[in-house]
């Protein structure tokens, strides 16, 4: 991406974090006459502006993902002369002997069935486009081929025997978004109640981060982040921005944790 396209993505944001959000819990004042569907200049502002990133962000992620046309040729090889096999007729063996042999194949089976998906850390480019936002004054990093959308925080439908850091169910044109409140999920034992303003969703999963800010996009290299090796306790941690000190986030082991009902330590609760 050039300098021009990355300057008009930094205005778009800045746009975002200068206004200041209206109050939430103040009930509006009845117009004395008609006015337009949008008469707060600062939130029609807002909309706009998140209308312009999203449309960004979707031409970034197509860049990075259209595939390079190649001409393919099917050459069917020859068949192979095949050799005569002389078949031995042997006796059967006995039950005892059948029961052993299959014994070890069937733990085997059986082991290969419980066994988890092997974690691996996720492969990108050289360089990537990566969406910082912030939750509580911790800031996260989350590749653009691995975001789904954002979205502005809107009324919510809660259920019932969820996690407490599962915040509800936002619907967001005819689809359900489950919303996780990002800062009791990070911090187990958080209890204090967030007003978020947007919504990261991960991938194509109905999984959502709610946050306080997006603080814009940037071009990372690959020797910009610490990568991890191993999953360890953390497996949703795909590595660390060394300038920004923030944790890159692995979605695809992110969106299995939250599947899961875990929080950030792979606690069940």
């Amino acid at each position: 991406m050039n300098k021009r396209q990355f300057d008009a993505l930094d205005d778009y944001f800045g746009a975002l974090l200068e206004e200041t959000a209206p109050a939430l819990h103040s009930p509006p004042e009845p117009p004395t006459e008609p006015v337009a569907a949008f008469a707060d200049p600062a939130e029609e502002q807002r909309r706009q502006a998140l209308e312009a990133l999203l449309a960004r962000v979707a031409e970034l992620k197509e860049e990075e993902t259209v595939p390079l046309a190649a001409e393919v040729v099917v050459v069917e090889p020859e068949p192979e002369p095949v050799a005569e096999v002389a078949i031995v007729e042997s006796e059967p063996a006995a039950m005892g002997e059948a029961a052993e042999i299959g014994e070890p194949t069937q733990a085997v089976q059986r082991q290969a069935e419980s066994a988890e998906p092997v974690w691996r850390n996720m492969d990108t480019e050289s360089s990537f486009q990566v969406l910082f936002f912030e939750v509580a004054g911790m800031t996260f990093a989350v590749p653009l081929t691995h975001l789904g959308g954002i979205y502005q925080m809107s009324r919510m439908t809660s259920l019932f025997g969820k996690p407490d850091w599962f915040a509800g169910v936002l619907t967001e044109r005819q689809r359900q978004l489950y919303v996780v409140d990002t800062a009791r999920w990070a911090m187990p034992g958080h209890q204090a109640g967030e007003e978020y303003q947007y919504l990261v969703t991960l991938g194509e999963s109905n999984w959502g981060l709610a946050c306080h800010l997006l603080k814009g996009t940037a071009l990372l290299h690959r020797e910009q982040v610490k990568w991890r090796a191993s999953p360890g306790s953390r497996p949703w941690l795909a590595g660390m921005v060394k300038e920004k000190m923030c944790a890159l986030l692995h979605v695809d082991a992110l969106i299995g944790l939250l599947e899961q009902g875990k929080n950030i330590d792979g606690q069940q609760v």
